[in-house]
């Protein structure tokens, strides 16, 4: 049985490279294509972004930012304190989690206005829009943690308005409150029993 095998095995190796190419036959060139067309500059946008707010303004931004993500911890808090009192623990270490993301965003956002600043002193307007990209997707990723940490808790996120209820009766029911009692379910008698044995 190993050495049917074996053959199997060298006939599978070696088949498909006598089969490949027939002895002293070489493979044709490739044809050569067209040439390829100069590039136009101008079908490029530039790679360099022009910030259309001031730096002074990005720092304002970023700052309001940064009060928004200390109203989100403060907000999970309360929720963890009132899960922690209720002692639900699902609930709790859900927000907790929402809680350590929230705060490390707040850290990072620090360190982005930090260096905001310094590129505001530098006048440095590519790393001053870096830095605000930065900003303003870590404040984006507290707002998405915010809402999470609602569904934690399992607070509408979505107000609509205030609800309306329609109450429609069936015919026949009168529109008052108070309803006759229901009749009396009529009194069933069991059947005799049909055998002296029980």
């Amino acid at each position: 049985m190993s050495k049917a095998f074996r053959v199997m095995w060298l006939f599978l190796v070696y088949a498909p490279v006598a089969l490949a190419q027939p002895a002293g036959v070489e493979a044709p060139a490739p044809a050569p294509g067209p040439a390829p067309a100069p590039l136009d500059p101008s079908a490029f946008p530039s790679t360099i972004q022009k910030s259309t707010i001031s730096g002074d303004e990005m720092l304002s931004t970023g700052r309001e930012y940064r009060r928004q993500i200390e109203s989100i911890t403060m907000q999970i808090r309360v929720q963890s304190d009132q899960a922690r009192g209720d002692k639900d623990v699902i609930r709790l270490n859900c927000l907790l989690d929402k809680l350590n993301q929230v705060k490390v965003n707040g850290n990072i956002m620090d360190q982005s206005l930090q260096t905001l600043q310094e590129t505001v002193s530098r006048r440095d307007e590519g790393a001053q829009l870096h830095e605000y990209t930065r900003i303003t997707i870590i404040n984006q990723k507290a707002q998405v943690l915010r809402a999470e940490a609602d569904a934690c808790v399992g607070a509408e996120t979505n107000y609509v308005g205030p609800t309306k209820v329609v109450v429609e009766s069936p015919a026949g029911l009168t529109n008052t409150v108070d309803q006759p009692p229901p009749a009396e379910p009529p009194i069933i008698v069991p059947p005799p029993v049909a055998s002296p044995y029980k």
